[in-house]
């Protein structure tokens, strides 16, 4: 029944999980964290004394209404659904029978009873967000991130990033939006490296060395001259001693990665020439998960494929992107339409959300399946060892 299957490597784009996420069950993933399909909810979110843990899945309406929504759009929802509850109650007032009544209440009031339950915790969930969201450098941090994945005004973002390492923000934090500095802008100047990780290290302490190492490994924060440098002095010295394609096998595994970001947004157009009267409400393309600055590299590179029929056309981008490419082609069928994707490494809530909204506006309907569900914090910690 499978008519493609994409194998999508975590090392082919880092950049969507290190974003702050914005759609609904992307915000409780980071807020919350949703662990093995199921959240829980703190006295904050239930309004008692008590916690609750809940499962997120498609069986809960209001939930499927929702998860996939920009945050921007879930309060508005909630209300009409509020509205259209209590229209549901009311209905109870002009029963005429017996026969009226009990069939109210066997085939809709405990309907009803559980929606409203479902829809107390969202309201209250989104409270705590919104709660989350207006802390003082929420938005200065958001434009950071825009910025950084746009190109612009850099130099202003370095500056927040250093006056939350001043600050002593979440280390963890802290190390997500330097690490996408870094991948955004295909590693960093030495001098900007080496302040940055100096400055890292003073405030949080010199024990992190061993994590911006690791960092440095998978090429999530780099020094731009260090790297070409040594690839040019390892290339000229193991040409005369290994094959091609062992020296290139070599430097593979010895040197940093290098992002190649810049590039790959070019030309598979990631971000949207109009950010600021994006259309969140109706979407109509698959940016309004990261508020229109954005759309997941990953998602827009199965996107294209799937419009291309293969990888014809798309050669230059794959080029880009670490590891290899293969298309085998049959003979279409409606079969065609159900999509397999493989996350090998993990995904975010959000690359899931963007690929369900390709599925409705393309005809696809999309099978996501991943090694792991991550976001920017926990990619940060899996590499630090933090907990």
């Amino acid at each position: 029944e499978i008519g493609h299957v994409f194998l999508i490597d975590t090392d082919v784009d880092y950049v969507t999980p290190l974003c702050t996420q914005v759609t609904y069950e992307g915000l409780l993933d980071d807020i919350f964290g949703i662990k093995s399909g199921s959240v829980e909810f703190g006295p904050d979110v239930t309004g008692t004394d008590k916690s609750i843990k809940i499962m997120l899945s498609g069986e809960d309406e209001v939930f499927r209404a929702i998860r996939d929504r920009h945050f921007s759009n879930v309060f508005g929802f909630l209300s009409a659904k509020a509205k259209e509850l209590q229209t549901s109650y009311d209905k109870r007032h002009n029963l005429k029978s017996v026969q009226d009544m009990k069939q109210f209440v066997s085939e809709e009031l405990s309907n009803l009873k559980k929606q409203h339950k479902a829809l107390t915790l969202h309201i209250g969930a989104c409270e705590t967000i919104t709660k989350n969201k207006s802390r003082g450098d929420f938005e200065e941090q958001m434009r950071t991130e825009h910025g950084l994945l746009e190109g612009v005004d850099v130099r202003e973002c370095i500056n927040f990033i250093e006056e939350s390492i001043n600050r002593q923000h979440s280390r963890t934090e802290v190390l997500r939006l330097l690490c996408m500095l870094s991948s955004t802008q295909g590693g960093l100047p030495s001098k900007d490296y080496k302040s940055l990780k100096t400055q890292f290290l003073q405030s949080y302490g010199t024990e992190h060395l061993l994590t911006l190492h690791n960092l440095k490994k998978l090429g999530l924060f780099v020094e731009q001259q260090a790297q070409d440098a040594t690839a040019n002095k390892l290339a000229d010295k193991m040409a005369a001693k290994l094959t091609d394609g062992m020296a290139s096998l070599q430097l593979q595994l010895q040197l940093p990665k290098k992002s190649q970001f810049r590039a790959v947004s070019r030309k598979l157009n990631l971000i949207p020439k109009s950010a600021e009267n994006f259309e969140l409400r109706n979407p109509n393309d698959m940016a309004y998960v990261f508020s229109g600055a954005y759309a997941p590299l990953s998602c827009k590179l199965i996107e294209q494929v799937l419009q291309r029929e293969g990888w014809t056309g798309v050669e230059d981008i794959a080029k880009l992107l670490p590891g290899d490419n293969f298309v085998h082609l049959k003979a279409k069928s409606a079969k065609d339409k159900i999509v397999l994707v493989y996350f090998l490494g993990g995904c975010s809530y959000t690359e899931v959300s963007a690929l369900r909204f390709l599925g409705k506006q393309k005809g696809y309907r999309f099978l996501v399946a991943t090694t792991a569900l991550t976001n920017g914090g926990r990619l940060i910690e899996s590499v630090s060892g933090w907990k």
